[in-house]
Order: C-alpha cells, then structure tokens, then sequence
C-alpha cells in the first residue's frame, strides 16, 4: 500500500429502532472483507499481528501460514483505517513493508492499513 490519503468524509445516521439495529449489524456483518497481509522478506521463527481489528491481542483471530519461506497472515475486518504492529520473535516493529505509518502513544510508530468498502 502506497497511497496513505484517508476521506474524512464519514457520515453517521442514528439508528431509531430494534429492526434499524437488526439490519445495520447484518449490513456490518456483510461487509467484513478478507484480508491477507503477505511478507516476503521478514526472517524469524516466530511472527504475529496485533492491531486496531483484534483488540491489539497478538494473532487473535488471525490465520497464520507459513509458505515456502513466505508468511501470510489472514483475518477479516470491517471497512476502515487500522492501525497495527508485528510481533517479530518477541519484539514489537512497524511492517517492515508498509510505508503508511504513524506514530503512536508509545513513541513508536504504527503501520496503517485501509480496508476498503466492497463494491
């Protein structure tokens, strides 16, 4: 990802009653879009995602395969920026492979990773 722009454009509509609730979590639910995070280059024995879509709880909810040297990391979240980190064997990093950062309460850096709204 290269073009780190975010639309600030969001617009929030109240919702009124209990079949609004009901059909604005099936719409939520719907959109949840699979996401495969693939690094090439990262050589450790042990890698883990931690972001804003899993509570920040290392690869909770996240499927990890390991391929011909090649890690991949699987997950589904919702329309929207997140940020995350890796856990690279014990030690947290920015992805290594991400130019979208930004800096966190810790005074260290996120990575930034836009999921966008399924056509």
């Amino acid at each position: 990802m290269t073009d780190c722009r975010l639309n600030s454009g969001t617009r929030f509509h109240p919702i009124t009653s209990r079949e609004e609730m009901s059909m604005s979590l099936s719409r939520e639910k719907a959109l949840r879009q699979m996401v495969v995070l693939t690094f090439n280059d990262i050589d450790c024995s042990r890698l883990q995602l931690a972001g804003d879509f899993n509570d920040w709880i290392p690869d909770q909810d996240v499927e990890t395969r390991k391929l011909n040297g090649r890690w991949q990391k699987v997950f589904t979240a919702e329309p929207g920026i997140y940020e995350y980190r890796l856990l690279i064997d014990g030690k947290w990093h920015a992805d290594p492979t991400n130019p979208c950062e930004i800096p966190n309460d810790l005074g260290g850096i996120n990575s930034l990773l836009q999921v966008p709204v399924p056509l």
